[in-house]
């Protein structure tokens, strides 16, 4: 590819750039006097705008591109005036020409001839005065706007932003000057360094953006987000806290909204419902952009190409999603032998937990499906039997007064499982919903079992409702031992917890 006629090269002319340009129209507009050494220029790869001369490529290839210059040929002696042919001296008497010569009198200057016009230094001085002081004054304007910039004060930040973007769009040398964020004090070193990583840049060359946790209370955790994305631009905040690490929980999520003021946003405090802390652990931090946003924030945003980050987005992110960044990080205070013993105790605890839970959910498997089959073989000769015999009406006498009086003990166990509970409070609380739908569909099984001896309807009706209620509870059961089949065939986490694979 012919590199020099390759449009890349952005140009500071004036109050604003053009581009991109080849290297030739770059050349056509300096031939022109609107492109100069000290002007800037910028393409894809550079890391900031620089001055024409720092840009050795640039400044080459233009150079190559110059005509060579025009060789000055020696007047050559045939041409000047030979010593013989210039006319002779006139004869000089007392300094003066000779009158038998006819010579002119060359008139002695006078003193009275008015001396060649001067520029009025005063005003030169003055325009240099002025010159000078607009100088300082801008200088001075500047090193204000450098040190307010470098402010703790949030709120006064806020206000210098929109000032600083517009410095830093026109004349994209003053970069290094500012800080487009607070010297926030609950923020570490290197997080501040990456929030203000985040505010460089263009949005259309990359999208960026950081995130950084507050310090100030770690059992009130809360972001900063910066970014060089639109003022106003609204975020999703996601923790998805890392199970083996979490302090008293299987598992927490949460997510929060901020909206950030040109560039920079802070969320809410991440707290549980009650105002309690969050369980102390890792965390996945995830920072998206949020589905609803201002229009023109959106218009803008769609006109941008798309940046997914680093890692995988879970399930729980739409799939809508353009800009996202993730981090993992330790919240809840230090990761010290505290924490590390509450943690191994809390471990010890699940584990026990988990292989009672296991054994409980075996046990009701087997008791349900033997009731299961033997309630149906018992009404199946009941309802086969062309006369009901006193024996028959026994067994199934016998056969139901054990159903009733398992599915009662049952009954009081699963009144107790509301979802609220099965989620937080059991560790297989899936499987143990399975129970509870496997219970509810033999429950409707055997009321219709029941109605039919009590009271025999016509038999070709009963047989089609029937066959379909033993299906449904016969399917119910086979979905709770697939899932209990599974936990006892789930690997073990690296910190020798059970999963819930299939659950």
């Amino acid at each position: 590819m012919n590199t020099e006629n390759e449009k890349r090269w952005f140009v500071y002319i004036g109050d604003h750039h053009e581009g991109p340009l080849s290297v030739p129209e770059v050349f056509d507009k300096k031939q022109k006097g609107l492109i100069l050494p000290e002007s800037y220029v910028w393409r894809e790869g550079m890391a900031d705008w620089l001055m024409l001369s720092q840009v050795p490529e640039l400044t080459q290839a233009l150079e190559a591109l110059a005509p060579a210059p025009v060789a000055v040929n020696a007047v050559s002696e045939s041409a000047a005036p030979s010593q013989s042919d210039a006319p002779a001296p006139e004869a000089v008497t007392s300094g003066k020409p000779s009158e038998e010569a006819g010579s002119v009198a060359i008139p002695e200057p006078t003193s009275s001839a008015a001396p060649a016009k001067k520029p009025n230094a005063m005003a030169k001085k003055l325009a240099i005065g002025l010159i000078s002081g607009v100088g300082l004054l801008a200088l001075l304007s500047l090193g204000i706007l450098a040190a307010g910039s470098r402010t703790s004060d949030t709120a006064l930040h806020a206000r210098l932003r929109p000032i600083l973007h517009k410095i830093i769009t026109k004349a994209p040398f003053t970069r290094g000057l500012f800080k487009l964020v607070p010297a926030l004090s609950d923020v570490k070193p290197q997080d501040l360094v990456e929030l203000e990583a985040a505010r460089s840049g263009t949005p259309d060359v990359e999208a960026k953006i950081a995130v950084a946790l507050s310090v100030a209370d770690p059992n009130r955790p809360l972001f900063y987000v910066s970014t060089n994305l639109s003022h106003r631009t609204r975020f999703e905040v996601l923790l998805i806290g890392v199970p083996d690490t979490l302090l008293n929980r299987l598992q927490f999520t949460l997510q929060n909204t901020l909206v950030t003021t040109h560039g920079l946003g802070k969320s809410e405090t991440f707290l549980m419902d009650g105002g309690q802390p969050i369980p102390k652990g890792e965390y996945e931090i995830y920072v998206f952009d949020s589905a609803e946003q201002e229009e023109e924030v959106k218009t803008e945003l769609n006109l941008l190409p798309p940046n997914k980050g680093q890692a995988p987005l879970p399930a729980s992110v739409p799939g809508s999603v353009r800009f996202v960044i993730s981090k993992k990080l330790f919240l809840g205070g230090e990761r010290d032998e505290t924490y590390l013993t509450r943690l191994k105790a809390f471990h010890e605890s699940i584990k026990e937990k988990a292989e009672k839970e296991l054994a409980e959910l075996r046990q009701f498997v087997d008791t349900l499906i033997l009731q299961q089959n033997s309630m149906n073989t018992d009404f199946q000769k009941v309802f086969r039997a062309k006369k009901v015999t006193a024996g028959l009406k026994n067994q199934w006498k016998k056969t139901s007064s054990a159903w009733t009086q398992i599915s009662g003990q049952l009954d009081q166990a699963i009144q107790t499982w509301s979802p609220e509970t099965l989620q937080n409070e059991f560790f297989y609380g899936k499987a143990y919903a399975l129970v509870k739908t496997a219970f509810a569909s033999m429950q409707t099984q055997f009321k219709a079992e029941m109605d039919f001896i009590d009271k025999p309807s016509e038999k070709a009706a009963f047989e089609i409702q029937h066959g379909k209620l033993l299906s449904d509870s016969r399917d119910a059961l086979e979905q709770l031992k697939t899932k209990v089949e599974l936990i006892l065939k789930a690997p073990k986490t690296p910190s020798g917890l059970p999963t819930k694979e299939g659950l």
